[in-house]
């Protein structure tokens, strides 16, 4: 089988912020540890640390939407030109029969003419799906207003009258807008990409969404251990919710259910509800950002994780990390990887029907050391099924580029 002679890797950004740029980051280094030559192509400009490690950076220099004036954030955001002229220009000058590319998020900086500039090599191409824009407009299958899943086909007529944009009907129908440039420009049912999902049940969500692409699989994301032992669970009593502090990820839900339960609460992450939980009770931690060395020392003194997730998230890198350190994890039903997390028995599921069920849940956990101890054990021994290796991830994106790579040349 032919590999890649070199392995671009295309994405929004490169400041590491958020779990899809982490990962990105992270499938570039493990390409070049792997011997493999690699190039990063970043959204902003290049901060230089990949570098450090051998990897070329090319910086497009486009703004993310979030800055700049916001007209020009919504009309970049239909269409980046830079982003059309600095990967066309880099595969017309560097590309060869063997280069493959690996596509991360495109809906920050990118634009959908990321997908008009790798046209010409999409048959050698890869796409991360670290969320759901590739099929819905506001990328998370989720009516914001009512914090409740979603459960209309995307851009059908009651999609387009929705409001369920987290900011505005005007932004909602820029969103519509950019949807449909993005049909038009990545035309996914004859697109020659593969589209990775991070998980069975989510390929199976895009599908019955309407997701039309003929190549679509499954790869679980990368997990390491927060810690190398097991955390002694049963013997603490602080609770940890890791991620954005946003209402699609339940922030406000875990803290009132912590205060109602009375339970010790740690929240490590940012976001627009931050500011909201300065005043909350003693039993409320406010961590902010925390760097992972940082997160493991609160892992150590952690109960377990709660995710009260609204929506469906794709994957959540926290949940396996959390487990593999043998955390029990307390999930909310939309949240995809409910299903394994009790299949496994690495966790509990909580439904999302306003009845306290988070709150009742955490006082369960509170008081119930043999409960926690069993699941702890499990996750530990377990909770590998849920993830796979950072180079065992790596060498599936490899397998199926030199696959592409193969077919190719034998077209």
């Amino acid at each position: 089988m032919s590999k890649p002679s070199r392995i671009v890797v295309i994405h929004d950004s490169i400041e590491v912020r958020g779990g899809a740029t982490a990962l990105a980051r992270l499938s570039a280094q493990l390409y070049k540890q792997l011997g493999f030559d690699v190039t990063y192509i970043a959204g902003g400009e290049d901060t230089g640390d990949l570098r450090k490690e051998g990897v070329d950076v090319v910086g497009i220099g486009a703004d993310k939407l979030s800055t700049g004036s916001r007209a020009k954030g919504m009309l970049d955001g239909l269409y980046n030109d830079k982003t059309v002229s600095v990967i066309s220009d880099w595969i017309a000058k560097n590309d060869t029969p063997e280069t493959a590319y690996h596509l991360h998020n495109w809906a920050q900086t990118l634009s959908p003419s990321v997908f008009k500039a790798l046209r010409p090599v999409e048959h050698r191409t890869v796409m991360s799906c670290h969320d759901l824009f590739n099929v819905c407009p506001n990328g998370g299958l989720i009516h914001f207003g009512r914090g409740t899943p979603c459960q209309l086909k995307p851009m059908s007529a009651a999609c387009w009258a929705s409001q369920c944009d987290r900011r505005s009907s005007v932004h909602k129908y820029w969103r519509m807008l950019r949807q449909v440039r993005l049909n038009t420009l990545a035309k996914f049912d004859t697109n020659e990409m593969t589209f990775v999902c991070l998980h069975k049940g989510m390929e199976k969500l895009m599908v019955r969404a309407g997701f039309s692409s003929p190549n679509v699989t499954s790869i679980t994301n990368p997990a390491t251990a927060y810690v190398e032992t097991r955390v002694s669970a049963e013997t603490n009593k602080k609770f940890l919710f890791v991620g954005r502090l946003n209402k699609e990820k339940g922030a406000d839900l875990a803290v009132e259910a912590a205060i109602a339960a009375g339970v010790e609460l740690v929240l490590i992450g940012e976001g627009e509800l931050a500011a909201s939980f300065a005043d909350a009770p003693d039993n409320i931690k406010l961590a902010g950002f925390c760097s992972k060395a940082e997160i493991s020392e609160y892992a150590r003194q952690a109960r377990a994780l709660v995710v009260p997730g609204r929506w469906p998230e794709p994957y959540g890198l926290v949940i396996a990390e959390a487990a593999l350190s043998g955390i029990p994890v307390l999930i909310s039903e939309p949240t995809l990887l409910s299903e394994q997390v009790q299949e496994v028995g690495i966790g509990e599921v909580f439904k999302m029907s306003g009845d306290n069920d988070l709150e009742a849940a955490l006082k369960t956990w509170a008081h119930d050391d043999d409960l926690i101890a069993r699941l702890s054990h499990t996750a530990f021994e377990r909770a590998h099924e849920i993830c796979s290796t950072p180079e065992g991830w790596a060498q599936q994106f490899i397998d199926i580029m030199s696959t592409k790579i193969a077919r190719t040349a034998r077209s």
